[in-house]
């Protein structure tokens, strides 16, 4: 089979345009909701701003501000990525005036790194109504080429890593067990171009993923603001580009030595396990219950590195069967080649078809959102990939390999004649085949940056059931952190009828680990035994025995406990636990440093004035993050207990101090108050539970307000007097 340079040219024209096809799409950190909503004209100024999205944000490169019609800033540049809910974002607002409101926001997703930006407008106050509606709101991401090209070298390098120990170990073994063909030596080339642009790839990656958080198309490593080391230590994305680093220099080592059976197979677990890095950026990686999706992405990834890879090993073997001289021989192998990896790759490419139906069932939903969605438009595109690649691995099966199998029993000249014929036909397949399979490698990688058609918000409520005395309950708290929550309770009988004659539904409210009183919320019905209310009753971080109480006319009262914990790691010890896990990794980097430089066969100058260096650089800062101290985030809790007693004492301290400004009620009516710009907060809505800690506003009462005429009174008031303002200032939130 003579196969003509053009078509290579042919190939490579097509790869470089499927990476260059891949364009600018919006990323995945999909703003779901906000807190005021997007065109709202409110009676009141509100407290804070409020964002919620679609997967948890990285605090350190994510941020809000609000700006008024002058574009002056009006909130106080305090923006908080909930620690307990990493998918909600806010920042404390002054006291607004009448006006029109532009809330401007970058969300850097902590699953993926894509990056979303947007902005829409609220109003407060005598505002033209139609005016603020009229403002569309808008969302919009910029992905750097870098990152796709990226993502592409990443997928087409494991293709031909992972690819290689397929194709030997389910074809070309197989295939030729008796007659012994040797493995092309151009295979080496291939699995070391891999590795290269495996390197290149991670390379480009980290600088592009530091990019984004800047907002340009890469960073140079040794940028001043440090954005390069901030992401590589304190975030999650980080940690999976330093594992994908470690692996592939686990990898470049296990191949710089002489190959040996044991070490091709842990090269190749660790190249299935640089497949599952892909997998943990993934949108199956966003799914409430990522199991199977996640298994789903991997099994179509690794079916995806069996049909491309092998392709191109299929392409290069079939050629080194062109040096075998006995014609006869080299038509058995070629046939038996043909036939051994057609029946692979319809297995394997049915499987792309299966995972591909699954992550398109969770991720489009429906046939409408497959024609109206850019998600659907690219899915259908990949599967018209599919079906052609389906298609010409059938006529390889079932027409070019039985033709094969005829002429080896054929010796006369005419049949020798058509025998070449149908290789040549078979290579022009192949080469069709690795067209249309870098193509689906590229589909694949943009749909990796394309939003699903199909947004989920993130389940991070509270649920439990019980069955207490003849009923079923069912209780749900959404979303199920501090502050203000949704509560529902769902009540059956164990008949399985919905519960109607309820006198009076309650929860009571009892924290295990402070000294808070408990407290009671009575949940309205809905007729359908659904009762529900909302409320702040979970007010601090803990474990918290929430009692059901059911009373009905003609039977006991029911009660039925349920425990939820509102304990979650700090935003400073998330960091922590990261950097521990990059030291951990950036060591194994500098000892696998250390092994390419005691291993390697260059000069000693070489390998101990370059890689000896590297190797304790590496070493060495992994040791300091492994090893250095937990940083204490000082977090003051409020030692006065909210009794009688210290109420009375801040109501007193209050009326001296606060009341001129902020008025008798806190809404920042006072004397003074109406004289200042800005107004002073309106304290009725800072005072909620949840919306701020005990220890915020003792912060502000210490420092002041940011941004206000607000003064400190930390050389005015001792702790004491500061922690019994607080207390009453509580009792200023809406009943």
């Amino acid at each position: 089979m003579k196969i003509k340079k053009r078509g290579l040219w042919i190939f490579i024209v097509v790869l470089l345009f499927s990476a260059w096809t891949a364009t600018s799409v919006a990323a995945h950190a999909v703003l779901l909701r906000s807190n005021p909503q997007a065109n709202a004209v409110l009676d009141k100024s509100p407290a804070q701003v409020e964002l919620f999205f679609s997967e948890p944000l990285e605090p350190n490169l994510s941020s809000v501000s609000v700006i008024d019609s002058n574009l002056v800033a009006v909130d106080a540049g305090d923006v908080r990525v909930d620690a307990a809910d990493p998918t909600r974002m806010t920042v404390t607002l002054h006291v607004l005036p009448d006006g029109v409101y532009t809330v401007s926001w970058k969300a850097l997703s902590a699953i993926d790194g894509h990056q979303t930006v947007g902005t829409y407008p609220f109003a407060v106050g005598d505002v033209d109504i139609a005016a603020v509606q009229s403002v569309v709101q808008s969302s919009t991401a910029s992905l750097p080429f870098t990152a796709l090209l990226s993502k592409f070298l990443l997928l087409a390098s494991l293709a031909i890593l992972v690819g290689q120990r397929l194709f030997i170990a389910l074809v070309w073994n197989p295939a030729l067990n008796v007659q012994r063909v040797p493995k092309p030596a151009v295979w080496i080339q291939l699995y070391r171009i891999g590795l290269i642009g495996l390197l290149l790839s991670i390379g480009v990656g980290i600088l592009s993923q530091a990019g984004q958080a800047t907002g340009t198309e890469l960073t140079v490593p040794w940028d001043p603001d440090g954005q390069t080391g901030r992401i590589l230590i304190e975030t999650r994305l980080g940690i999976i580009w330093l594992a994908r680093l470690a692996l592939a220099m686990f990898v470049v080592w296990l191949a710089a030595d002489s190959e040996t059976p044991w070490k091709e197979w842990i090269g190749f677990a660790a190249n299935l396990a640089l497949l599952f890095t892909v997998t943990l950026t993934s949108h199956a990686a966003t799914e409430v219950r990522p199991l199977l999706p996640m298994l789903g992405d991997w099994l179509h990834l690794l079916d995806m590195t069996f049909w491309f890879g092998g392709l191109l090993y299929l392409f290069t073997g079939l050629r080194q069967i062109q040096s075998v001289n006995d014609a006869s021989l080299r038509t058995q192998i070629t046939s038996l080649l043909t036939q051994r990896f057609s029946v692979n790759a319809i297995l394997f490419v049915g499987l792309i078809g299966l995972t591909g139906f699954y992550s398109a069932y969770l991720r489009v939903g429906s046939w409408a959102a497959v024609i109206t969605s850019l998600y659907g438009h690219v899915l259908l595109v990949k599967q018209a990939f599919v079906a052609g690649l389906l298609i010409i691995a059938a006529v390889n099966l079932l027409v070019i390999s039985p033709g094969l199998n005829r002429e080896r029993f054929n010796r006369e000249r005419q049949a020798q004649s058509a025998d070449n014929e149908l290789i040549a036909r078979f290579g022009k397949n192949v080469l069709l085949e690795l067209s249309l399979a870098a193509l689906l490698l590229a589909s694949v990688s943009f749909l990796t940056y394309i939003p699903p058609a199909k947004v989920v918000a993130p389940n991070s409520g509270l649920a439990d059931k019980t069955e207490v005395e003849d009923l079923s309950l069912d209780i749900s708290i959404s979303p199920g952190r501090v502050g203000q929550n949704t509560f529902t309770l769902f009540i059956n009988t164990t008949e399985g009828h919905p519960l109607h004659s309820a006198k009076e539904v309650l929860l009571r409210f009892t924290p295990t680990q402070s000294n808070l009183s408990p407290s009671e919320l009575e949940l309205i019905g809905q007729g359908d035994g659904t009762f529900s209310a909302r409320g702040a009753n979970l007010s601090v971080p803990g474990t918290w025995q929430v009692q059901a109480v059911v009373r009905r006319e003609d039977k006991f009262d029911a009660y039925a406990n349920f425990d939820f914990a509102l304990r979650s790691l700090t935003a400073a010890e998330q960091a922590f636990a990261l950097s521990k896990e990059s030291g951990l990794l950036l060591l194994m980097i500098g000892l696998i440093c250390g092994l390419f430089a005691i291993s390697s066969t260059v000069k000693p100058s070489l390998r101990f004035g370059i890689g000896g260096p590297v190797t304790l650089l590496m070493a060495s800062l992994g040791i300091f993050l492994i090893t250095r101290a937990m940083p204490v985030e000082t977090v003051q809790v409020n030692p006065v207990p909210p009794d009688n007693q210290s109420v009375a004492a801040g109501q007193n301290l209050y009326t001296t101090y606060c009341v001129p400004c902020h008025g008798i009620t806190g809404l920042g009516d006072g004397p003074v108050g109406l004289t200042l710009n800005p107004k002073p907060a309106d304290l009725r809505q800072h005072a909620i539970p949840g919306v701020h800690t005990d220890a915020q506003l003792f912060e502000w009462i210490t420092n002041g307000f940011p941004g206000s005429q607000m003064p400190p009174f930390k050389t005015t008031l001792s702790d004491t007097d500061r922690w019994n303002l607080v207390n009453f200032i509580r009792t200023l939130a809406p009943k």
